[in-house]
């Protein structure tokens, strides 16, 4: 069906002789062919219409999700606590660490480098970790600690 414009806030259908503001008051609508809007608008630029996806739309839906993340940073999710202090340090989920709320941090987007070497950014200072197999999984950062993973 097609819509008047005319009063701020009216939207009623055109064969409807007012219409209610939303606070109680009717107001009367003037409505002519050069004030009258179509309901019908496109769609969002982020809807897919039917038939009209390609082949890349359909192969990231059918993906699971994480699927898009690289297996290295995959491995490495969960909760970290530090040796020694056993301090807990955050959640790597998707590809950055989520910070403990007692850090006042920013989400740190984690990067993949050569021989499986894991980097990130933090208070514009960059970090490099080793990653050391073993039970319970270790990050071995660049500045000398050391994280272990406590949970997925």
């Amino acid at each position: 069906p097609r819509q008047r414009a005319g009063l701020a806030g009216c939207s009623r259908p055109a064969a409807e002789p007012s219409c209610d503001d939303g606070m109680g008051q009717v107001c009367e609508c003037e409505g002519n062919k050069e004030n009258e809007l179509s309901t019908a608008r496109p769609p969002p630029d982020d809807v897919v219409q039917a038939g009209q996806g390609s082949a890349m739309d359909e192969k990231a839906v059918s993906q699971p999700p994480g699927a898009m993340v690289p297996r290295e940073i995959r491995r490495l999710w969960g909760t970290w606590k530090t040796e020694g202090d056993q301090q807990t340090m955050g959640r790597i989920e998707g590809r950055e660490v989520i910070w403990d709320n007692m850090f006042n941090y920013n989400r740190s987007p984690l990067k993949v480098l050569p021989r499986g070497r894991i980097e990130m950014e933090l208070t514009n200072q960059v970090y490099q970790a080793e990653v050391v197999e073993g039970e319970p999984l270790r990050l071995r950062w660049s500045d000398g600690e050391v994280w272990f993973r406590v949970s997925r």
